[in-house]
């Protein structure tokens, strides 16, 4: 990804709630077993983290990191925003 500017607002909020999606649809089917519902989950936030490192890379190597770096981001900002609340319930 050549330009490393700072990412959307929107782009980081999908990224996020991809993740999320992305982690609870895995859990639950490592849990639970595929069914329809968790499997459309899977893909739609699978499609959603991997569709702006699609977007911005300009090799296949660069897409793979994109879409792990996309993912990453979007941990950590779910990370970050626990925080806010437990710091602004704490602090």
């Amino acid at each position: 990804m050549k330009n490393k500017e700072k990412r959307p607002v929107w782009i980081r909020l999908l990224s996020a709630t991809s993740s999320l999606a992305l982690i609870g649809a895995t859990t639950y089917v490592i849990i639970a077993g595929f069914n329809l519902v968790a499997f459309l989950v899977l893909i739609s936030s699978f499609g959603g983290v991997a569709g702006p490192a699609v977007m911005a890379a300009d090799s296949a190597i660069e897409c793979v990191t994109g879409f792990f770096e996309i993912l990453l981001e979007g941990v950590l900002s779910i990370f970050k925003i626990i925080g806010d609340i437990f710091g602004s319930i704490f602090g």
